[in-house]
């Protein structure tokens, strides 16, 4: 009980990766040519390892706070 603050800020942490791409390419669609899709997929190619990171903590930190 005492470390669900810690838990539930890994949770938020690992929800940042799947959340900031978006932001990021609303922000790179006002500045410079871009479309979204095409910014996803650039992203995702050249970071896909920031997924996998977020997808485990979101599932650590989901395991640690149901139990």
């Amino acid at each position: 009980m005492k470390h669900r603050g810690f838990w539930r800020a890994l949770l938020a942490l690992g929800i940042v990766p799947f959340v900031l791409p978006i932001l990021i390419g609303l922000y790179r669609m006002q500045i410079e040519s871009w479309t979204l899709p095409d910014w996803l997929v650039m992203y995702s190619f050249l970071y896909w390892p920031t997924y996998l990171a977020g997808l485990i903590l979101i599932l650590l930190s989901a395991w640690k706070l149901k139990s």
